[in-house]
């Protein structure tokens, strides 16, 4: 494979770099972006990396490159190809992702904000998928973070509208509420309307109103205390519908607003977006029908949070004299938890943990029936 080596000195001020190998080499211009970009152009001996950048008489030029490649120029990075994000899972019809707090789900109308969906479909064309296609099955808040799954195919597109439809998939999220929650467990039913100012609301009970039956639609909503600290609960959350705001609004219908939630609540100085974390998505996929589990671990800021709650409530006990476990607030694991924790550590290949060995039964003694 033989390669040509060019070397001359630019002669007119202000050309640019691509211009200069276009007539230079009498290439096009797209081969001599594809030229840059694949290192072969060196300026004053250092490689080139820009198209437009302008010469000075005299600058020395060096090309190395092989006439029988077509060199072509690489996408450029759109405004999403720095937004943060991580895959977790993927396959030829699906691909889930964490999705960082403050990022938007898709584009927004008003404004040019970066959003997951861009820049994921940016870092598949940068791989080389030249028509590669993102669809839309669901969304999660700007500042709630979490598992999302988005679909690659139509097929697979169409199979996760039936999901999400018919409510066929399990929905786990984290929340830490401000206040302390009476119950350790319980399920959460309203009629949500959205209102004029885009907020969601809770339906009154009985209201018969026009403005608050027409578009209602129902939400449920189970959860489970994980953990009591000073003067906040942190909950487990189970969606039975898929509403918008549906955790946010009916948690702070009840006087139990989500930490650090502006809209449905007030603004904390401990966490400046609201601690709401997608922890966990599965269902069967809509292809293979193979079961899918995927979870996300807790941000660093909720982290954080949880940190300064638990420090402060050894504070706490230790000026109340407590010591141990004594008082410390444990959540009941049922059977049904303890067969669904094993179920997931073997969908991600974690060794379960053993059961406890049952006591061996006692022999059965004949016994004689005392006469009357």
């Amino acid at each position: 494979m033989a390669r040509l080596n060019e070397t001359w000195k630019a002669a007119v001020a202000g050309t640019a770099l691509a211009t200069e190998l276009h007539a230079r080499l009498k290439i096009s211009h797209r081969q001599a972006k594809g030229l840059i970009d694949a290192g072969c152009v060196k300026l004053g001996g250092v490689p080139a990396h820009t198209y437009g950048q302008r010469l000075q008489p005299g600058d020395d030029l060096e090309v190395s490159f092989d006439p029988d490649m077509v060199y072509t120029a690489l996408p450029r990075p759109s405004k999403s190809s720095g937004t943060p994000f991580e895959i977790l899972w993927e396959d030829k019809h699906l691909v889930f992702v964490n999705k960082p707090a403050g990022l938007l789900t898709v584009p927004a109308e008003n404004h040019q904000d970066p959003c997951l969906a861009e820049a994921l479909t940016d870092h598949y064309r940068r791989r080389g998928f030249k028509r590669f296609h993102l669809f839309i099955a669901h969304r999660l808040d700007r500042y709630t973070s979490g598992v999302l799954v988005f679909a690659k195919t139509p097929e697979a597109l169409n199979g996760l509208k039936n999901i999400f439809e018919e409510h066929h998939l399990r929905r786990v999220y984290l929340a830490i509420l401000v206040g302390e929650l009476p119950e350790n467990a319980g399920t959460l039913s309203d009629k949500l309307v959205e209102r004029k100012s885009l907020k969601m609301s809770v339906v009154p009970e009985g209201s018969k109103t026009k403005q608050d039956l027409k578009g209602a639609k129902l939400a449920v909503t189970h959860y489970r205390v994980l953990e009591r600290l000073p003067g906040h609960t942190v909950v487990e959350v189970k969606l039975e519908t898929g509403r918008r705001n549906q955790i946010r609004v009916q948690f702070s219908e009840r006087g139990f607003p989500l930490l650090g939630d502006q809209v449905y609540g007030t603004r904390s100085e401990s966490l400046d977006r609201q601690a709401l974390h997608a922890e966990l998505l599965g269902f069967r996929h809509p292809v293979t029908e193979e079961a899918i589990t995927v979870t996300a671990p807790m941000p660093a800021d909720m982290e954080n949070v949880l940190k300064a709650l638990r420090n402060a409530r050894r504070v706490v006990r230790a000026e109340a004299g407590l010591t141990g476990e004594a008082d410390l607030y444990k959540p009941k694991i049922t059977k049904v938890r303890k067969i669904e924790r094993r179920k997931r550590a073997e969908r991600f290949g974690e060794e379960p943990q053993p059961a406890r060995p049952r006591a061996a039964a006692r022999p059965a003694v004949a016994r004689k029936r005392p006469a009357r």
